[in-house]
């Protein structure tokens, strides 16, 4: 048994073979089905991107437009209400306010079925359609809790471009608000906006697992905890190393993404006011 699962060799020896086997993506066999690792991480992995892409994208267009609404009218009634309701939002924890939403809808309205992907006997069309009737609420929730971030973040965004002199200037040389909001705020405000979504994609894998637990989605979060609660030692190591790769992936395009198009970082003049 030891050679079988090469607990025979030195610590070094141990380690030098891991590291191989992660080159060729050879970690073996799920101790719960006897499937190959990857062939079982890659079928989940495309569940769990339907659902985050889903929900970033949503809460990239929600957010941002109401995070510019609320900045460039800061101080307002809707600001105020704005900015009450999601922060409400953002310090519910997530797999809380899923299952808020799961009592509400699908237990006493009924309105949405309380779990899984999709209803057994479907095929085509019909499939497709009730497979996305069962992505509403997780969707819903996940990108809510995403737009919270979103919305505050582009709100600060938009409130500090919003005070700047040129800002100021531009306004009171007669430049129409919605010029001056295309022109100036939003193309001031779109490099730190893409750098957080570019943030979120790298999350993506692992920001939705407690979402998919309550929803019963059969994505890569559920499988990290089967795994974990049932010990399937190799899945959970290859999910555990496919999101620090896409956490890393992200990060690095989120950094490029900046340096391109942030004149600040390319000409290496930021500066740190006191």
């Amino acid at each position: 048994m030891r050679a079988q699962y090469a607990l025979d060799g030195s610590l070094f020896e141990q380690y030098i073979r891991f590291l191989w086997n992660t080159v060729t993506l050879q970690f073996g066999k799920s101790y719960i089905s006897g499937q190959n690792v990857v062939q079982v991480v890659l079928f989940r992995l495309r569940w769990t991107l339907v659902l985050s892409v889903t929900a970033i994208i949503l809460s990239a267009f929600v957010g941002g437009a109401l995070g510019i609404f609320a900045g460039y009218h800061k101080g307002g009634r809707a600001d105020s209400a704005l900015t009450f309701v999601f922060l409400l939002f953002e310090t519910i924890p997530a797999n809380c306010l899923a299952l808020i939403v799961l009592v509400i809808f699908a237990f006493n309205l009924h309105w949405f079925p309380v779990g899984g992907m999709a209803s057994g006997g479907l095929t085509g069309w019909a499939k497709f359609a009730d497979t996305l009737y069962h992505m509403v609420l997780p969707v819903s929730v996940l990108a809510l809790f995403k737009t919270s971030t979103n919305f505050l973040m582009m709100k600060s965004f938009v409130s500090q471009i919003r005070d700047e002199e040129y800002i100021i200037t531009a306004e009171a040389k007669g430049l129409p608000r919605h010029k001056v909001l295309f022109r100036h705020v939003l193309r001031n405000v779109a490099v730190p906006y893409v750098t957080l979504l570019c943030m979120q994609f790298g999350y993506m894998l692992s920001g939705s697992m407690l979402i998919e637990v309550v929803f019963s989605w059969k994505g890569l979060g559920t499988l990290i905890y089967d795994g974990v609660i049932q010990h399937d030692y190799p899945t959970v190591q290859l999910c555990f190393l496919l999101i620090a790769v896409c956490v890393i992936f992200f990060q690095f395009i989120a950094d490029i993404l900046a340096w391109k198009f942030d004149p600040r970082i390319k000409d290496g003049a930021v500066i740190h006011e006191a």
